[in-house]
């Protein structure tokens, strides 16, 4: 007799949820358990998922970008902060000063 293997079916919508969480932590250098709970406590999750079906169709840098942006708004990063002091991508790119 063969062994049934089960199968689970992961939602589209809980898939980019997943990958915001990993991007933020990454980008903060820390794991995605502290990201959650930042993104969590921040009303961030409840945002990125109202705003899946636009968000979904853009990149990475973009999504974290939002996501800095929305927490330098509610108070997580220091009040002046900008996603260039935060999102490290931006420190490489060509014409940005450290």
């Amino acid at each position: 007799m063969k062994k049934r293997v089960k199968t689970v079916t992961i939602s589209p919508l809980l898939r980019f949820a997943v990958f915001c969480i990993s991007a933020f932590a990454e980008t903060i250098n820390s794991t995605n358990d502290v990201s959650y709970n930042v993104l969590s406590k921040y009303g961030i999750l409840d945002y990125l998922e109202e705003s899946y079906k636009t968000l979904h169709t853009q990149g990475r840098l973009y999504i974290v970008t939002d996501i800095v942006e929305m927490l330098i708004e509610r108070g997580y990063f220091p009040k002046g902060a900008t996603p260039i002091d935060i999102i490290p991508e931006y420190k490489n790119m060509q014409g940005v000063n450290s």
